[in-house]
């Protein structure tokens, strides 16, 4: 693990905007179109393909992203979605395309977990088969491609049914940054940005910048992972915190964050993390149109292996500084967009702010003053 430490007194070099990207890979591929066009001109007996055998042209390439793309999301109803970001296989034969959301008041694109779609040349028919998340042979193919081993996939990948996962609602959090501040929710029961109800409970909040990240509840190291670069869109950063207040223990995931942003105390396994206690930096590392911070809670039965990041199913959670969507049990509030309100239930709302505040080690052992064993 990278044990280089993140500095809030200095200001992160942002990088462009990964939409502007797009121009610059479109630029890149008529400039290397004009090079084969060229060298075909050139040396017209040479049987060589510059791209590799079965490997799409630069054309073929234009009309995924200029003709076949548009296409393909105004048949599905998704026409709001805006290319992001693009991650090829080696020979360009294979490709996930990052799918945007954008406000529909201003335009602006939303700093959030993207929708997902493969495009898989068929060197046949001369065209790229387009598949969407909500897809049937989506997982199956994605699986099967070259992204199958990657980060991507293990977003996709369904939890064992046989985990067992207890309905429970937990609460206790509050929002995760410093109090007094405001932030936008821009996707929560809404997720479609993982397999099937994985993110129903999760939460990505953004305000335009790589804010702090504050505890949303106290608990223990479990796992970190800083050494990606910012805005790599192959590797995720995140930390999270393992709950051994609740029984099964819960982990609590906070993903995107910037690189080298875990504080020097906080970087090994069990150490003790307080509630409002800084934690990390948001970025927008991994599965990310911009940068926000991914939030979520999951029970034991359904952590994975944690090899780049800690996954589950996200389980219902609420916040004790948001009041709408209230749970009497718990005392806290779930945060939830108009627009999904309007579909899923409840109340809706942009901006939230929050009410977290550092709780020290003193407090913390007064008002919970047993703690459960170290067990993993």
């Amino acid at each position: 693990m990278n044990n280089q430490t993140f500095s809030p007194n200095t200001d992160p070099e942002e990088r462009p905007k990964k939409s502007y990207r797009f121009l610059f890979i479109a630029a890149a591929f008529l400039f290397v179109l004009s090079l084969v066009l060229i060298f075909s001109d050139v040396n017209k007996e040479s049987s060589k393909n510059p791209l590799g055998q079965g490997t799409p042209s630069g054309a073929s390439l234009d009309s995924l992203l200029f003709a076949q793309l548009p296409g393909a999301l105004s048949e599905r109803g998704l026409d709001g979605l805006k290319l992001d970001d693009i991650a090829f296989n080696a020979v360009k034969d294979q490709a996930v395309l990052w799918m945007a959301a954008s406000d529909p008041d201003t335009g602006e694109l939303l700093a959030r977990e993207p929708s997902a779609i493969l495009a898989l040349w068929n060197e046949e028919s001369g065209q790229w088969n387009l598949y969407q998340k909500d897809d049937t042979e989506f997982l199956e193919k994605l699986k099967e491609s070259d992204f199958g081993d990657s980060e991507i996939y293990g977003r996709f990948t369904e939890y064992d049914p046989k985990a067992h996962i207890t309905g429970t609602i937990y609460g206790g959090f509050k929002l995760p940054w410093r109090g007094g501040l405001t932030k936008r929710l821009t996707w929560s029961v809404g997720h479609t940005s993982c397999a099937n109800n994985y993110c129903l409970y999760a939460f990505d909040f953004a305000d335009g910048t790589m804010f702090e990240i504050t505890a949303a509840k106290s608990g223990y190291v479990y796992h970190f992972k800083d050494s990606c670069n910012n805005g790599d869109s192959s590797c995720t950063n995140s930390i999270t915190i393992q709950d051994r207040s609740t029984t099964p223990y819960t982990y609590h995931l906070y993903l995107h964050i910037a690189k080298g942003s875990v504080p020097q105390n906080l970087r090994k396994f069990g150490v003790p993390v307080f509630q409002g206690q800084t934690i990390a930096f948001a970025d927008d590392t991994g599965y990310s149109t911009g940068h926000h911070l991914h939030f979520m809670v999951i029970e034991q039965g359904t952590l994975n292996a944690c090899v780049n990041y800690c996954w589950g199913k996200s389980v219902d959670i609420t916040f004790r500084d948001v009041d709408i969507n209230w749970d009497a049990a718990t005392q806290g509030g779930r945060p939830r967009l108009a627009s999904e309100a309007s579909w899923y239930g409840g109340t809706g709302r942009t901006y939230y702010t929050s009410g977290n505040t550092y709780i020290g080690p003193l407090y913390y052992y007064i008002i919970f003053p047993v703690i459960k064993g170290t067990t993993n």
